[in-house]
């Protein structure tokens, strides 16, 4: 009898280590070879060609696009165009690209990081996000006014109302690089800094999925291929929210808001960048991309 039971043990164990790397094998075949994240800024007068119907991105795959990003957090990095993430399937298409852009003659400049996505992690992240749509036990009621949960930093206030203020009502998206807090100190009982982003991020993410938010984008940032040294950035998170009026919802409410103070903490200001832009339509809510 233990002698068929181990025998089926062995079995079981063997099937299972064919799973997994089947499982690899297959998630090896989908994952690109290479993902950049750029931002462009077109020549004065060009008549360009949004990156949906952009040729240049010929040979890659976008993942996310955007157009109009309004910076609103870090070192100022100067006004854009469009935001893109685009992946390739071999490194040879990926270098046909850098030349593609080097040698466009419709940009003024551009800036490109290669990213690592987080498939896996955004998939989970949208699936916890869509549980609690329609949670009503998460409290969306208890809020702040629009000028007591803007940042303080002068130099953004102005943008931070305009989002709310302005005309603009549609799907919009914020697009966070983070950096995180290095100096945290290895002294006993000194935060860590991944542990201080946890404690903000699981609350306000109920918070988020409770106003239709999803993930339209996550992982990290390999290094800079072309841009300044605070384009290196740890991480990147895009919140895309149904409308203007849900992120209000969402950037005022205080249960979010009381743990600003611990993802400061965690994040290195000086580095961290933040945008909000709008995406364009293949890569809305409403088309079911996400």
């Amino acid at each position: 009898m233990k002698t068929k039971i181990a025998s089926w043990a062995v079995r079981l164990l063997i099937g299972l280590l064919i799973l997994l790397a089947l499982a690899y094998l297959v998630r090896s075949s989908l994952v690109p070879a290479r993902t950049a994240g750029l931002f462009l800024d077109y020549a004065e007068g060009v008549d360009w060609i949004p990156a949906p119907q952009n040729p240049l991105f010929n040979g890659g795959n976008i993942e996310f696009a955007g157009y109009d990003p309004v910076q609103l957090a870090g070192p100022d990095m100067g006004e854009w165009e469009e935001m893109v993430i685009v992946s390739f399937s071999s490194d040879d298409r990926y270098e046909d690209f850098l030349k593609r852009v080097e040698a466009h003659q419709g940009l003024s400049r551009y800036h490109l990081s290669l990213f690592v996505p987080g498939y896996e992690q955004r998939m989970f992240a949208n699936w916890m996000l869509r549980r609690d749509r329609e949670n009503d036990s998460v409290n969306v009621d208890d809020r702040a006014t629009i000028d007591e949960a803007i940042p303080a930093n002068p130099h953004y206030v102005d943008r931070w109302q305009e989002i709310f203020a302005g005309a603009y009502r549609g799907e919009i998206v914020l697009l966070n690089f983070v950096s995180r807090n290095k100096d945290m100190g290895d002294a006993e009982g000194a935060e860590d800094a991944e542990e201080l982003e946890k404690q903000y991020s699981k609350p306000a993410m109920r918070i988020l999925g409770r106003m239709g938010a999803q993930l339209a984008a996550v992982g990290s940032v390999e290094k800079v291929v072309v841009g300044p040294d605070p384009r290196q950035h740890d991480e990147y998170g895009f919140g895309h929210y149904p409308s203007v009026d849900a992120f209000e919802v969402v950037f005022t409410a205080r249960g979010r808001l009381a743990l600003v103070p611990t993802r400061n903490k965690a994040m290195n200001a000086d580095r961290s960048v933040g945008y909000w832009l709008k995406p364009y339509a293949p890569f809305k809510l409403t088309a079911g991309s996400h």
